[in-house]
């Protein structure tokens, strides 16, 4: 006779770690984002594929702009909406500008916001080279911007302007806020003006005497000192006459010597002025 065999108690199947009780939280891109969302972002999608796929033209897409905002509206009401826009990258003196450019309000919807659009926004802005935009969900805006170079201040036809590295004059920048500038003076002066400020950077002790940069029939640069010096340069070669003048400088002390004018548009000849009354 065979004994009775005991059964052994049913073991439970275990539990997969990744997996989540109905109506919790399952994460997409690392946030922790709510079921109801994964299932609007599903819905829009499948929605914007069939319009595409079944209309053409201005039908369709005002059929995508309504089941954007439908479906990113949907998404806001659950807690994935705008809260905070973050700056980063940015001056001082361009902030201002920056944030009365950004039309935001806090809790509009941000999943599926136009991030290209915001782009252009901000780069329409003088101060800003570039921008790149990125959204932190599930309530954060990053804005990252590289701003235009700020090079000198440029006087011409009554107007000064601050002008970037390429000689494009910055809208918003006002001349006061940047006095340390070089100072250009006449037409033409900020379309070359990035070629003879580097020629001065690289002799900070005459560029410390300088008062102006002033742009001569759009062919050549005067410099004119704080001591009201005049230097002359040719229309070419202006780093050979710079360098004949660090020779001068340096020998002769020609600038302690109370000239009205150093002329060296001559590369075989130097002509100078004294002041009238030296």
């Amino acid at each position: 006779m065979v004994a009775p065999q005991s059964k052994a108690p049913a073991k439970a199947a275990p539990k997969r770690s990744g997996a989540r009780e109905s109506g919790k939280l399952k994460l997409i891109g690392g946030v922790a984002m709510p079921n109801e969302l994964t299932a609007w972002l599903a819905f829009g999608g499948i929605t914007m594929l069939m319009s595409v796929v079944l209309l053409t033209g201005g039908r369709a897409e005002m059929l995508r702009t309504g089941i954007v905002n439908f479906t990113d509206g949907r998404i806001a009401a659950i807690g994935v909406n705008l809260q905070n826009v973050r700056l980063q990258g940015v001056s001082d003196v361009a902030r201002g500008d920056i944030k009365g450019a950004l039309k935001f309000e806090r809790g509009q919807p941000i999943a599926l916001m136009d991030l290209n659009k915001v782009k252009a926004d901000v780069e329409a802005i003088g101060w800003v080279k570039s921008a790149v935009i990125r959204r932190q969900l599930p309530d954060q805006l990053i804005i990252t911007v590289t701003e235009r170079p700020r090079l000198a201040v440029w006087q011409f036809q009554g107007k000064t302007q601050v002008i970037d590295d390429t000689g494009q004059v910055i809208p918003e920048a006002h001349e006061a806020q940047f006095r340390d500038l070089p100072l250009l003076v006449g037409e033409g002066a900020n379309e070359s003006a990035s070629e003879i400020v580097q020629l001065l950077q690289a002799r900070p002790e005459l560029q410390s005497r300088v008062w102006a940069y002033v742009r001569v029939d759009t062919r050549r640069w005067d410099i004119r000192l704080k001591n009201n010096t005049i230097i002359k340069l040719p229309a070419l070669d202006q780093e050979d006459a710079l360098n004949r003048l660090d020779v001068l400088i340096s020998q002769q002390r020609i600038l302690d010597q109370g000239l009205a004018v150093i002329d060296l548009r001559d590369p075989g000849a130097l002509v100078v002025k004294p002041f009238e009354n030296s």
